[in-house]
């Protein structure tokens, strides 16, 4: 049993209310519509901009399995913390995997990768979609690492039983 419950009124700064914070269903609508656009926008990128051969990268469908399934982990957790950085931070992730979950039933070849970088003989590709997912990650643990910051006398309170 646990002596006392995270307070969710306690703001991290002084000038911060629990009416600034969002309500978990609205941080989830959130979350959703910037995984939406951001999911649009790759596949018109990757519609409309030709990849060379050879990259493309093969999925499979169990692969299209696990990228839904930890992207509706996300989408189930992420907004209890009501961190309005960590959930955009979220929807940017869960954006690109729908992004590439999408590219694998969509496109026959594999996920294209529009995006190429070359120098001196080497060649690296990418799509939209894995920049959202890298940007998206860094968003979320500058998000987190804000509020463990911001609890940190929370963090230190023992839990008892």
């Amino acid at each position: 049993m646990v002596e006392r419950a995270i307070d969710p009124r306690h703001a991290a700064w002084p000038w911060r209310t629990a009416a600034v914070r969002p309500r978990v269903g609205q941080a989830r609508f959130v979350l959703l519509a910037i995984a939406a656009w951001v999911a649009a926008c790759d596949l018109i990128v990757k519609l409309i901009k030709p990849t060379e051969t050879g990259f493309y990268h093969r999925r499979t469908y169990s692969e299209l399995i696990l990228i839904l399934a930890i992207s509706a982990v996300v989408v189930f957790v992420v907004p209890l913390a009501r961190s309005r950085l960590t959930n955009v931070g979220a929807g940017m992730m869960v954006g690109g995997a729908f992004g590439n979950a999408l590219s694998i039933v969509v496109f026959p070849l594999g996920v294209p990768n529009p995006i190429t970088i070359a120098q001196d003989g080497w060649k690296i590709a990418f799509n939209p979609a894995d920049l959202s997912v890298v940007a998206g990650f860094l968003l979320t643990a500058i998000g987190v690492l804000g509020l463990a910051i911001g609890r940190r006398h929370e963090l230190r309170t023992a839990v008892e039983r």
